[in-house]
C-alpha cells in the first residue's frame, strides 16, 4: 500500500526525461519536492502568495517580499502528509541596516538600499520503501528517498513601489543513488493603491528553480521550472485575497487562489482565518478531493502559530504547522 501511495504522489509531481516547458501533462523534472510548499500560512491560502508574502518564508516564494521585511523574522514549518512522508522548513530573514541602538526593538529595523537577507533549509523524507528489482519482486532491502535545499536570499525596495530579490538553491537529492545541483529564483513586485480608494495592490512575476538538473548514474532530469504572475488586493483592512497563475515546466497551466481575514481578537492577540484553492494536482491526478485548502492562526504579540490542512484524495490529508518568531 505504501509502495502504491508513493507511485501516485510521483504521479502528481513526476519526474522523467526532460521536456519542453508545459508541453505535457505527464511532464519530466527531478526534484519534485520543490513543488509542494513551505509553510502553513501559504499552505492555508491554496500557496497563491507570490505577490503577498513579506516574512522570511519569501526567501521560498519571492525573494522579492523581502525587500517589505521591517524586523527580524525566524520561522519552522512541519509538514506531514502521505503516510510516513514529512517536509521541514527552517528560514531567518533581517532587514541589512545596523540596529539604531543596542538594544534594539522591532520598530529599530528600516530596510535602505541593502535590503533584507534570508537563508532557509527545505528538507523532505519520503519514508521507507521496500526495493524491487525491474520484476517487482522485493529484494528484502529497503531505502528512505531524502531531499535537501538550501537557500540563500536577498530582496531590496528599487523604488517607484517597485521590489526585486534573488534566491540562490543547493539541491541534494538522494533515492538509492544521489544528485546535487544548483538553481536560483528571480522574483520581482509591484506595490500601489487601487486609484481613488485606500485598497492595496500588488502584481507579483517569479520565476523558480531556474538552471541546474538532477543526474542520477546516466540520467540527467531538468529541475521543476515554474513561472507565476500573482496578484494581491486588500479591499478591507482585515481582508486579503490573492490569485496566481502558475506556468510549471512538465505539465499546462493553472491558477490558485487564497483568501485570509486577520483581526485583533483581544489585547496582544491577533487571529487569522484563511481558505484556498491550489490548482497543482487535478481530478485526473487522483480520485477525491483535491487542491482545497483551509487554515487558520494566532499571533501574540512577537509569537506566531499557524496551520493548514490540505486534503489529496487518495493519497490522504496534509497537516502543516509553522510557528514564528520576530524581533
Amino acid at each position: 500500500m505504501r509502495n502504491t501511495l508513493f507511485a501516485a504522489l510521483l504521479a502528481a509531481a513526476p519526474t522523467g526525461p526532460a521536456a519542453a516547458a508545459g508541453s505535457q501533462e505527464g511532464g519530466a523534472t527531478s526534484a519534485a519536492f520543490l513543488k509542494l510548499g513551505a509553510d502553513a500560512r501559504a499552505a492555508g491560502m491554496g500557496t497563491a502568495v507570490s505577490a503577498d508574502v513579506s516574512d522570511a518564508s519569501a526567501v521560498f516564494w519571492n525573494p522579492a517580499g523581502l525587500a517589505a521585511l521591517r524586523y527580524r523574522h525566524a520561522t519552522f514549518s512541519h509538514s506531514a502528509s502521505y503516510q510516513t512522508t514529512f517536509q521541514d522548513f527552517l528560514a531567518y530573514a533581517q532587514p541589512l541596516e545596523a540596529p539604531r541602538s543596542r538594544n534594539p526593538r522591532e520598530g529599530d529595523l528600516r530596510p535602505d538600499q541593502l535590503g533584507s537577507l534570508a537563508v532557509a533549509v527545505l528538507y523532505n523524507n519520503s519514508g521507507s520503501l521496500q526495493e524491487v528489482d525491474n520484476t517487482g519482486v522485493p529484494t528484502g532491502r529497503s531505502f528512505t528517498p531524502q531531499d535537501v535545499a538550501a537557500m540563500l536570499g536577498w530582496g531590496s525596495a528599487l523604488g517607484g513601489g517597485v521590489d526585486a530579490g534573488i534566491t540562490a538553491k543547493y539541491i541534494y537529492s538522494k533515492i538509492s543513488a544521489s544528485a546535487e545541483t544548483g538553481a536560483v529564483d528571480l522574483g520581482a513586485r509591484w506595490r500601489t493603491v487601487v486609484f481613488g480608494t485606500e485598497m492595496g495592490y500588488s502584481l507579483a512575476v517569479v520565476a523558480r528553480n531556474v538552471g541546474g538538473a538532477l543526474k542520477f548514474h546516466e540520467a540527467s532530469d531538468p529541475l521543476p521550472l515554474t513561472v507565476v504572475i500573482g496578484q494581491s488586493l486588500r479591499p478591507l483592512r482585515s481582508l486579503t485575497l490573492t490569485a496566481d497563475a502558475i506556468q510549471p515546466r512538465d505539465r499546462s497551466a493553472y491558477a490558485s487562489f487564497g483568501a485570509e481575514w486577520r483581526a485583533p481578537m483581544t489585547a496582544g492577540i491577533t487571529g487569522a482565518l484563511r481558505a484556498g484553492y491550489d490548482g497543482r494536482l487535478k481530478s485526473g491526478d487522483v480520485s477525491g478531493v483535491t487542491g482545497v485548502a483551509l487554515g487558520g492562526g494566532l499571533g501574540f504579540e512577537r509569537l506566531g502559530f499557524d496551520y493548514a490542512w490540505s486534503p489529496a484524495g487518495e493519497l490522504g490529508v496534509t497537516h502543516r504547522l509553522s510557528l514564528s518568531y520576530r524581533f
